[in-house]
C-alpha cells in the first residue's frame, strides 16, 4: 500500500489545499485499505481539536493585551509582584488559560506521536505474524513447511503464509510459480490463494503458475485429486491427473449489446490436459522448470522473454514492437543467455545488444 500517498493527501486535505479529486482519491484509498482510515481519523480528529485550541489561544492573548491597557492605566488588575533591588515594580498578570491551552497542545502532539507510533507497531506486528519466501529471477528454491508440504518455487515468485500455519490453517498465497507435494491432512485441506482463482487439496502433488505479469493463471495436476475455485464467476472444477486448468487474469472488456452473444469471452476458463517436450510421459512441459529447463512451444517472443528474463535472471527490452511477434518453439537448458539468443536468430531474423543485465531486441 502507499502509505505515502495516503498521508500527502490527509497532509493537503488538513491545510485545506486538497482538491475535489484529491479528496475523492483519498477517499478512495481510505476504503481499499481500512488499517489506514483508524489512524488517519485519529490525526484529523486531533487537528481539528489542535485548530481550536489555536483559536483560543488567539482570543486568551488579546484579552491579554486588554488586561494590560488596563493596567498601564493604574485600574488595578491581576495580580503584581514587585522586584527588589531597586528595580521597578514588574506587573505579571496571570495566564491559566494559556498555560492550559500549552498543556493541550503538548498532549495533543503526543497524541499524534502515539497513534503514529500505535499504526506503525499495528502495521509491524501484521508483518511479524506472515511468513514470507521469495526467490529472484535466475534463482530457484525449495521448502518444507510446518505440515510436511513440500514446496518448490520459481523464479521471480513469493509464497506468503501464516506463522501458525499447519496448526489449524493451512492456507497459502502465491505470486508467481511452485510445485506443491502436499501432505495428507484429511481434517484440514491445504489451499493455495491466487490472483484469479483458488485451489484446495487434501494431499497430491500439482504444479502452479500464477504471475501478475502473465495474460493467465494455470493449476497441472500430477497426481491426486484438486479444486480450483474461479474468483470471478466462484466456477468449481475438480481435477483429475494430468488435467491443467487455465484462467484468464483480466476479463475481455465485452460491450453491452453484445453481452448475451459472448459467453466464451466472460468465462475465460479452459480445461485441458498437460502437455509432453518429449517421448518419456515424465516429460511434462508445465513441470519442466524443476529440472532446470525453459520449454517453449509456439510462444511469442514477447511472452518468451519474460520467461527469459526469469530463467536466466536478465531484463529484455525490444527497441521496436515488430520482434514481438516473432513466435519461437525449442528448450533451453545449459545453454547461456548468449547462446540462447544465438540459437533463437537462426529461426528468426533479429538483432540484439547487451548493455550491463539488459538484453535489448532490435
Amino acid at each position: 500500500m502507499n502509505t505515502r500517498r495516503i498521508w500527502e493527501l490527509t497532509a493537503r486535505k488538513l491545510a485545506n489545499e486538497a482538491t475535489a479529486e484529491e479528496l475523492q482519491e483519498l477517499s478512495a484509498l481510505l476504503r481499499d485499505h481500512p488499517d489506514a482510515d483508524m489512524p488517519a481519523g485519529l490525526v484529523d480528529e486531533l487537528w481539528q481539536k489542535t485548530t481550536a485550541a489555536t483559536d483560543a489561544e488567539a482570543a486568551s492573548a488579546a484579552h491579554d493585551r486588554h488586561i494590560s491597557r488596563m493596567q498601564a492605566m493604574g485600574i488595578p488588575i491581576g495580580q503584581a509582584t514587585t522586584a527588589t533591588h531597586g528595580l521597578k515594580p514588574v506587573v505579571t498578570t496571570l495566564r491559566p488559560r494559556r498555560r492550559y491551552l500549552w498543556a493541550a497542545a503538548v498532549s495533543t502532539g503526543l497524541l499524534i506521536c502515539m497513534g503514529a507510533w500505535w499504526w506503525t507497531s499495528v502495521k509491524k506486528n501484521n508483518n511479524a505474524s506472515a511468513s514470507e519466501v521469495t526467490t529472484r529471477n535466475g534463482s530457484r528454491t525449495s521448502i518444507q513447511l510446518a505440515d510436511g508440504t513440500r514446496v518448490w518455487l520459481n523464479a521471480g515468485s513469493k509464497l506468503s503464509y501464516s506463522k501458525d500455519f499447519g496448526k489449524k490453517d493451512r492456507s497459502v498465497t502465491l505470486s508467481g510459480e511452485a510445485f506443491f507435494d502436499v501432505a495428507k491432512q484429511a481434517d484440514h485441506p491445504f489451499v493455495i490463494h491466487t490472483e484469479t482463482m483458488d485451489i484446495r487439496v487434501l494431499g497430491t502433488r500439482f504444479n502452479v503458475r500464477s504471475y501478475p505479469q502473465d495474460k493467465t493463471t494455470e493449476a497441472s495436476l500430477i497426481t491426486g485429486s484438486i479444486e480450483a475455485i474461479v474468483k470471478h464467476n466462484t466456477t468449481r472444477i475438480i481435477l483429475k491427473p494430468s488435467e491443467k486448468i487455465v484462467v484468464l487474469n483480466h476479463l475481455p472488456k465485452v460491450a453491452p449489446a453484445t453481452r448475451t452473444t459472448a459467453t466464451k469471452e466472460e468465462n475465460p476458463v479452459t480445461l485441458s490436459h498437460v502437455s509432453y517436450y518429449a517421448a518419456q510421459t515424465t516429460a511434462i512441459t508445465e513441470t519442466s522448470w524443476m529440472d532446470n529447463k525453459l520449454v517453449f512451444k509456439d510462444e511469442s517472443f514477447a511472452t518468451l522473454a519474460r520467461e527469459m528474463e526469469r530463467f536466466f535472471g536478465v531484463k529484455v527490452q525490444f527497441a521496436n514492437p515488430q520482434p514481438e511477434t516473432l513466435r519461437f518453439t525449442g528448450i533451453f537448458e545449459q545453454e547461456t543467455v548468449q547462446q540462447a539468443l544465438s540459437a533463437l536468430q537462426l529461426t528468426a531474423a533479429f538483432r540484439y545488444e547487451i548493455q550491463n543485465d539488459t538484453i535489448i531486441i532490435h
